[in-house]
């Protein structure tokens, strides 16, 4: 079959270019590898406005998909990302963060055309429908609609760390998404009504599924990428109904910073030494795919809440409050560290009753790959992502930990948050989390036992969710804590500029300012990976920017 474009990947980018493309009579097809759900049967678990249940469905992920964080450190472990229309929209937390005006300065500056702020603040208020804010930031009449958790919903952790947050010159901010500056806010939500709005919902309405002119294909993998020549002619694909091929004069990829570059080399395009020593035939020598792998490193620090200030049963979301702050760290960008206040740590039991502050480095400089492991479209690739390579990244994490250390120790925070300790995201937490009936029963029993004695919880604590460290030991050796820092730090699922956007003269480039991939004609590129750097902020949102803003590029340029 022939159409006017193939869309591979419906997630936070293909459900939007699915929709802006066939807006106007063209052919469409959107092929997407996980399940698809129309607007009235969306299960039960996306929908929820707590995501953990989403994220901890299997069905919902690449299920074979591993990741190395730090090089030489940590073994690898399994790297959630979404594999259901929508994609990251449909099982992440919801946050709506747009990043700093200087993120995309700093792109445009890079010789990436057109994506200083002024031209992409058009495209964040295309796409949101702002149900607390009219103003020159932010748009009323998008399809994304943005709420914001309030205020007299946060638990007395949330009140407390906001508390300790004044007194550290972190003052209060309205509108997280106005102006960019040192601060912390309720957290802007894709959400309506309590419930979880992601890409699939608002971009692929009833109606715009009723479009005559736009197919939908689920479930089904797209295995190669088809040329004449240098031109695109189309796709392979694989389901349980067998292989098939389609064709179009235009195929953008929209499958993520992990699977599109995998696609990309796979079919030929990428650095040609690497191709032609795995087997597959070179259509363009382009060596900067895969390259340039960012993510946001962080690490976290947790405190068992007394009942009166946890987490609210009907409260939306769980993640309350995010901050932002400037490490001062030489040759740093400022408002260049983030912080997540969890005023619930996990859907379990144990998770209830924990208060977390989640760290990070929201402006990294670390760089890592996505590499083929051989040509078969049925193995995962080689992901490094290289954290903390960079030495500003590594040191400032370290100094994160101090501070937030110093958080907990405010009088206020002090009072509510007991016996904090360095919490961690791997191993026995990760394998806890999982949602079934036997972790349920389990945290049922450690949870009760925290409650009865506070001599027991903290046992509990040091021998059964640390390594038997406690804060005080990792404050006292720099060694201990550089340690614990590089064994345990782990990303926020924000994976960018495998596929960066660039001047084609740059070697590390992929694709030009309107996404199409260098040496090849009619093939483009539309999702997180063509970021030069990952902004200051979590990527959803400034992911379905990109994809409004190369749709009307598409749509313009022909």
């Amino acid at each position: 079959m022939a159409f006017d474009y193939i869309v591979v990947g419906g997630g936070s980018s293909g459900c939007v270019i699915a929709n802006r493309l066939s807006a106007n009579g063209s052919s469409v097809l959107l092929i997407e590898a996980g399940p698809d759900f129309t607007p009235q049967a969306i299960p039960d678990d996306i929908l929820d406005s707590n995501p953990t249940r989403a994220y901890s469905n299997p069905r919902y992920q690449w299920p074979s998909l591993t990741a190395s964080t730090v090089q030489g450190v940590s073994s690898r472990v399994h790297y959630e990302q979404a594999r259901v229309m929508g994609g990251g929209s449909s099982i992440n937390a919801q946050v709506a963060n747009r990043g700093a005006p200087a993120d995309y300065d700093e792109w445009a500056s890079s010789g990436v055309t057109g994506w200083a702020w002024e031209n992409v603040l058009p495209y964040f208020r295309r796409l949101e429908c702002d149900l607390d804010f009219s103003n020159h930031f932010h748009g009323n009449d998008g399809p994304l609609p943005i709420r914001r958790a309030s205020k007299a919903e946060w638990s007395g952790f949330i009140r407390a760390v906001s508390n300790a947050y004044k007194d550290r010159d972190i003052p209060f901010l309205p509108d997280f998404n106005g102006e960019f500056r040192d601060g912390h806010s309720v957290v802007p939500l894709t959400n309506r009504n309590g419930h979880r709005v992601s890409t699939a919902m608002a971009y692929l309405s009833e109606s715009v599924r009723a479009r005559p002119n736009l197919t939908i294909l689920p479930e089904t993998t797209v295995e190669r990428l088809t040329f004449s020549g240098r031109q695109i002619s189309g796709v392979e694909t694989g389901s349980e109904t067998g292989r098939r091929s389609y064709s179009a004069s235009t195929v953008v990829i929209c499958a993520g910073a992990i699977h599109s570059p995998a696609l990309l080399m796979r079919s030929g395009i990428g650095p040609a030494e690497q191709l032609l020593n795995l087997g597959i035939p070179v259509v363009a020598d382009v060596n900067g795919v895969g390259k340039n792998l960012q993510e946001h490193p962080g690490v976290a620090i947790s405190a068992y809440l007394r009942p009166e200030d946890r987490m609210a049963p009907n409260a939306t979301g769980y993640i309350q409050m995010h901050a932002r702050y400037s490490s001062g760290y030489e040759g740093c960008s400022s408002t260049d560290m983030a912080i997540s206040a969890l005023a619930k740590s996990a859907w379990h039991p144990v998770g209830k009753r924990l208060g977390t502050l989640y760290f990070w480095v929201n402006r990294t400089y670390s760089t890592g790959t996505v590499s083929l492991k051989d040509s078969s479209h049925a193995t995962e690739p080689e992901v490094n992502f290289n954290m903390l390579s960079d030495k500003r990244d590594a040191e400032r994490l370290k100094e994160a930990f101090r501070f937030v250390t110093r958080l907990f120790e405010h009088n206020a925070l002090a009072a509510v948050a007991l016996d904090p300790f360095p919490s961690t995201w791997t191993g026995r937490a990760k394998r806890i989390s999982k949602y079934n009936r036997l972790n349920y029963g389990l945290t049922t029993v450690v949870a009760a036992l925290m409650d009865s004695s506070a001599r027991l919880r903290r046992s509990l604590i040091r021998f059964a969710m640390t390594d038997g460290r406690a804060i005080s030991d990792l404050l006292d050796s720099d060694e201990l804590l550089d340690g614990f820092i590089r064994q345990n730090v782990f990303g926020n699922f924000h994976p960018t500029s495998t596929c960066k956007m660039g001047p084609a003269l740059d070697p590390t480039s992929v694709t030009d300012p309107s996404g199409r991939v260098h040496r090849v004609s009619g093939l483009r590129v539309a999702d997180a990976s063509v970021m030069p750097f990952a902004p200051r902020a979590n990527t959803n949102i400034p992911t379905i920017m990109v994809a409004e803003k190369i749709s009307d590029a598409i749509l313009n340029e022909g």
